[in-house]
C-alpha cells in the first residue's frame, strides 16, 4: 500500500509526450498507481484502452493541484471542474510505461506490451548480468 511518504506500486511514464507533461509534477515521471492490474476504460480521446489509476490518496496536496492543472490544460475543461471530479479517479495509460511493485523485500516490475521498442535495449544495458547467456 502506498502511503505519502512511500511508494510502493508505482508506474515510470516513458511515452515522450506524457512524460514530459508529469514530469513536471513528478520526478523521473513515477507517479503511484493503486494496483498493478490494469483497468479497461474509455477515456477522452481513446476507447477501450487499458489503464492504471493515480493513487491520489499517495500524493501531496501541491501535487494534486498539479494534477488537477494539468487535466485542464490537456482536455480544454475548466479547472474548477476538474477539481470537483477529480476524486473519481485519474486513470494512466498503461501503453508506454513500466510497472514496480514493491512490497515485502521483493521487486517486481512489469513492461507494458506497447513501451516504446527502445526500452528492451535500455533494460539490457542496464541489467547487463541478466542479459548475458551462460556458456
Amino acid at each position: 500500500m502506498n502511503t505519502k511518504d512511500d511508494w510502493k506500486t508505482t508506474a515510470r511514464i516513458y511515452d515522450g509526450p506524457r512524460r514530459a507533461k508529469w514530469i513536471s509534477i513528478f520526478p523521473d515521471a513515477v507517479v503511484p498507481i493503486k494496483s498493478i492490474l490494469t483497468c479497461r476504460m474509455n477515456v477522452p480521446g481513446h476507447r477501450s484502452v487499458d489503464a492504471y489509476m493515480l493513487d491520489l490518496d499517495a500524493i501531496s496536496d501541491e501535487q494534486r493541484e498539479a494534477v488537477a492543472k494539468l487535466l485542464a490544460e490537456s482536455f480544454g475543461i475548466l479547472l474548477d471542474e476538474v477539481r470537483v471530479e477529480l476524486d473519481q479517479g485519474v486513470p494512466i495509460l498503461a501503453d508506454g510505461v513500466v510497472v514496480t511493485e514493491r512490497d515485502q523485500g521483493m521487486l517486481f516490475s512489469m513492461i507494458h506490451d506497447d513501451v516504446d521498442r527502445g526500452m528492451d535495449s535500455w533494460w539490457r544495458d542496464e541489467h547487463e548480468d541478466y542479459s548475458q547467456e551462460d556458456d
